[in-house]
C-alpha cells in the first residue's frame, strides 16, 4: 500500500504562498480516512448519528470532500501500479544477468516508485524459501530508485528495499551484513521524521527477526510487540498475525512454550483462514508443536487434522505436517505410526535438500530408536547426516557437530540429553553459522 505524506516541498510552497494551508489538513485527514479503516468506520458511524441530530452541514461536506479527494489519489496510485506491471514483467523476463544493465541502460523507462514498490512486493514473495532471489529483486528496486526523482515516498522505498536486502542476508545466515543494512535503512528515514508509521513497523518486524537470530531476545520482543500494536491500530490484521508468529518463535527459542502457544493462538485470531491460508498453516503447525511439548496431544492432533483439510498445500508444508504427526503419534504411544510419519518427512526433506529440517527429524527418530535400544539405526542416521551436510556444503560448525554426534553413536554413547542438546544447537546454528557446538555441559 502506498501512502501520501506531508513533504518539505508542500511546506515550502505553503510558506511561499503558492499552496493553501488547508492542503495540509486535507492531506492529513485524507491519510487517516483512506489508509485507516478504523478512522473511516468511526467517521461513517458519526455521520449516521449526525444525520439524525442535525450536525453542521458545512463540516460534514468539508470532510466528505477530503475523503473524495483522497480516494481519487488512491485510484491514481492503483492506476500507476497497474501501468508499471508490463514494464516489470518485461524486466523479469530478461535473464538475471541482464536485468541490472537494462535498468542502467534505460533509466527513464524504469524510474519511479511504482515499479520499485512492485519489485519489493516480488522480493517479499520469495521469502523465506529463496532468499538469494529475494535479495536480487530488492537490489533491482534500489537500482530503480537510484534513478528516480527524490521524494518522501522514494526515500521510504529506498529504506524498505535496503531493509529487505538485509533481511535476505539474515535468512542466509550472514547476520553482520544484515545488521548493517537494517541500520542503514533506519538511518535513511531519520531525515523523514522516522518515516511512515507502517514503514517503521515493517522495519521493527525485520529487525525483531534479526535480534531473535542474534539471541537478543529482549530487544526482539520490544520491536515485534511494537510492530504488532501498529499493525493492529492501522487495521492490518494479516501483518499483525504474521508478526505474532515471529514473536512466538522468540518465546519458543527461550524455552517458554506456553507463551509461544499463546502467540500462535493470537495469530490465528487475527488471520483469515481463506485469504491467509499459508500463514494459518504455519500458526497451526507451531501451535500443534507447542501442544506436543506441553503434552496436549489430542489438541495437537485436532489442529493438524484441520491443517490437512487446507487447500493447495505444497509439498514442503505436507512434510512439516507429517513431522508434527510423527510427534503426536509418539506422544500417544503409537510408535510404529510415529516412525512411519518421521521417516516420510525425513525422506522428503532430504529429497528437497533441506538439510537442517532433515537433521532435526533425524534426531526425533534417533530419540525414538534410542528408547527401543536400536543403536544401529541411530548410528546409520548419524552417518548419513554427516554425508548430507558435507555434500550440501552446510557450514563447518554444524557439520562438525554431526561428526561429533556420529562418533558418540559409534561408541554407543548417545543419550537423550545429547539428542536434546544437538537439536537445540541446530535450531540456532541454522541462523548463526558461527555458533560452535560444545559437547561439554
Amino acid at each position: 500500500m502506498r501512502h501520501f505524506h506531508i513533504t518539505r516541498q508542500l511546506l515550502r510552497a505553503m510558506a511561499a504562498g503558492t499552496r493553501n494551508p488547508g492542503d495540509l489538513a486535507d492531506l492529513a485527514i485524507g491519510h487517516l480516512f483512506t489508509l485507516c479503516s478504523t478512522c473511516r468506520s468511526e467517521y461513517d458511524k458519526w455521520t449516521q448519528e449526525s444525520s439524525d441530530g442535525g450536525s453542521p452541514a458545512s463540516y460534514t461536506l468539508a470532510v466528505e470532500r477530503v475523503i473524495a479527494a483522497s480516494e481519487t489519489m488512491a485510484e491514481e496510485i492503483a492506476e500507476e501500479r497497474q501501468a508499471a506491471k508490463p514494464r516489470l514483467e518485461a524486466l523479469l523476463a530478461l535473464p538475471r544477468a541482464e536485468r541490472l544493465g537494462a535498468i542502467q541502460g534505460a533509466p527513464q523507462e524504469y524510474q519511479g516508485p511504482a515499479i520499485a514498490e512492485l519489485l519489493i512486493d516480488e522480493s517479499l514473495g520469495q521469502m523465506p524459501g529463496r532468499p538469494r532471489d529475494a535479495m536480487a529483486l530488492a537490489e533491482l528496486a534500489l537500482a530503480i530508485l537510484h534513478h528516480s526523482e527524490d521524494s518522501g515516498i522514494v526515500l521510504e522505498l529506498h529504506a524498505r528495499a535496503t531493509a529487505h536486502v538485509g533481511n535476505a542476508f539474515r535468512v542466509c545466515g550472514q547476520l553482520p551484513a544484515a545488521s548493517f543494512l537494517l541500520g542503514s535503512a533506519r538511518f535513511l528515514l531519520r531525515g523523514d521524521g522516522g518515516g511512515d508509521r507502517l514503514v517503521r513497523a515493517e522495519l521493527d518486524s525485520l529487525e525483531g527477526s534479526l535480534r531473535r537470530d542474534q539471541r537478543r531476545f529482549d530487544e526482539a520482543e520490544v520491536l515485534l510487540e511494537r510492530a504488532v500494536l501498529t499493525y493492529v491500530g492501522q487495521g492490518f490484521a494479516e501483518l499483525a498475525g504474521r508478526t505474532r508468529i515471529i514473536l512466538g518463535s522468540v518465546h519458543h527459542e527461550q524455552g517458554n512454550t506456553q507463551a509461544a502457544a499463546e502467540q500462535a493462538e493470537q495469530a490465528l485470531q487475527l488471520l483469515d483462514s481463506d485469504e491467509d491460508a499459508g500463514l494459518c498453516l504455519i500458526a497451526r503447525q507451531n501451535l500443534a508443536d507447542c501442544f506436543c511439548e506441553l503434552g496436549r496431544y489430542s489438541e495437537a492432533l485436532e489442529l493438524i487434522e484441520k491443517s490437512k483439510r487446507g487447500k493447495h498445500l505444497d509439498q514442503i508444508s505436507l512434510l512439516r505436517v507429517s513431522w508434527v504427526e510423527g510427534k503426536i503419534a509418539r506422544g500417544l504411544g503409537r510408535r510404529e505410526e510415529a516412525e512411519s510419519h518421521l521417516l516420510a518427512s525425513r525422506h522428503g526433506f532430504l529429497k528437497h535438500e533441506i538439510a537442517f529440517d532433515a537433521a532435526l527429524v533425524s534426531l526425533e527418530l534417533a530419540s525414538l530408536y534410542l528408547e527401543e535400544g536400536r543403536t544401529a539405526e541411530v548410528r546409520e542416521l548419524a552417518t548419513e547426516m554427516v554425508a548430507v551436510f558435507t555434500r550440501q556444503g552446510v557450514h563447518g560448525e554444524a557439520t562438525s557437530a554431526w561428526m561429533l554426534f556420529k562418533d558418540a553413536a559409534e561408541l554407543e554413547r548417545v543419550t537423550v540429553g545429547l539428542i536434546q542438546k544437538m537439536s537445540s544447537y541446530l535450531v540456532r546454528a541454522q541462523r548463526d553459522p558461527a555458533y560452535p557446538f560444545e559437547v561439554a555441559s
